[in-house]
């Protein structure tokens, strides 16, 4: 039968986020690492931020604690007491929130793998529906193909098969993984895939 050799992975890389491409370490080609930085995107503004915010928490911290002490001596309520501590919570969320936004202005590879063709260039502005490139895990591969229906009972996970690929006289080989749940109604084969 023929069948298809595929990636064993394989990734279209956008951003999570719009944004002006400040950073682009992708070499069309080559192989990455799991969370290897490939673009980073413009957070001048995120970080700035997250310094305001980190300013305000220690200014809240400081208050808490002289208000913690006005409640010892009861100088101040309960209720004035829990607003300043649930300022002091509202500021830790909002530095949490901002290092999020922060991370995702940076687009890391998801697995190791093999890079595709580069679709943006330095400074370009890009939103979450453009594709940046492709990932590939190809230090393992696919076998997708379809055996008729009558062999179907003799395919199991685990079974040893056996191909070569168009051009090539040497045979490889590959385990199944596993075959769709029932057999295609229009052309009654099974469909197989094996790695």
């Amino acid at each position: 039968v023929t069948g298809n050799i595929l990636p064993f992975e394989s990734t279209e890389i956008k951003p999570e986020i719009s944004g002006r491409v400040v950073f682009l370490n992708i070499k069309e080609g080559t192989m990455v690492s799991k969370g290897q930085l490939l673009v980073k995107l413009f957070d001048g503004d995120l970080q700035t931020q997250l310094k305001k915010l980190k300013v305000q928490l220690q200014i809240a911290r400081k208050t808490e604690e002289r208000q913690s002490e006005l409640l010892k001596i009861n100088g101040i309520s309960q209720q004035d007491y829990d607003l300043v501590v649930l300022n002091v919570q509202t500021l830790n969320v909002d530095i949490e929130a901002t290092k999020i936004a922060i991370d995702k202005t940076e687009i890391r590879a998801p697995y190791a793998g093999q890079i595709g063709l580069r679709n943006v260039s330095l400074g370009t502005y890009i939103a979450p529906s453009d594709v940046i490139t492709t990932v590939r895990q190809v230090d393992n591969l696919k076998l997708e193909f379809s055996i008729p229906e009558k062999y179907a009972k003799e395919i199991q996970k685990g079974a040893k098969v056996s191909f070569r690929v168009d051009g090539g006289e040497q045979a490889h080989d590959a385990i199944v993984m596993a075959t769709e749940n029932s057999v295609e109604q229009s052309t009654r084969t099974l469909r197989v895939r094996a790695l």
